[in-house]
């Protein structure tokens, strides 16, 4: 078996805790539980807003490890995520229902825009666990335009499927369950 490994990447504006980004941190706790609630997810990198933030046992390898392309020092706070999926349908339907396509419609409020990815994807072993550099030095790996499977195949995406985990997702939503 494989999964797909996501790393989201951004450079803030400001500050990651500055005023200027309250409404970018206090929609992470939806967007954490939005994944979690999306069918085919398996695991992130990071605490859980549930979670005990001060622990970093959970993360998966060094957090700040950077893209090749910024310079050190020449650029403000970044965030990145790291996650696991079980296919390439169940995190394209995750990225662009719900919580998350709030805040890729607002990602220029927080973050600057850039000439580089803002996501990488690419497919490891079950058994294997990817870390944070892994995801900094694969900017070159798939995205959703032109994704390829775990055999390097190009793959084209089952859109019932994804229909599918996105009527999970809401169904979630309107029960209250990832409030």
């Amino acid at each position: 078996m494989t999964n797909v490994v996501l790393y989201t990447f951004a450079i803030f504006k400001e500050t990651r805790h500055s005023e200027y980004n309250k409404g970018f941190n206090a929609r992470n706790p939806f967007v954490y539980v939005s994944a979690e609630n999306t069918p085919g997810f398996v695991d992130r990198s990071g605490q859980s807003w549930k979670r005990n933030h001060a622990d970093r046992t959970r993360d998966w390898g060094d957090r700040n490890v950077s893209p090749r392309f910024l310079t050190t020092g020449a650029h403000g706070d970044t965030a990145a995520t790291l996650s696991l999926w079980d296919d390439v349908e169940s995190v394209y339907a995750f990225t662009y229902a719900r919580f998350h396509a709030e805040v890729l419609k607002m990602r220029y409020d927080w973050f600057i825009e850039g000439d580089y990815p803002a996501y990488v994807a690419w497919w490891i072993a079950d058994d294997e666990r990817p870390i944070q550099a892994d995801g900094a030095e694969r900017l070159d790996a798939f995205d959703f335009k032109s994704p390829f499977d775990a055999d390097g195949r190009p793959l084209s995406m089952d859109r019932q499927k994804i229909q599918q985990r996105v009527e999970v997702v809401r169904s979630h939503m309107r029960h209250g369950q990832d409030a």
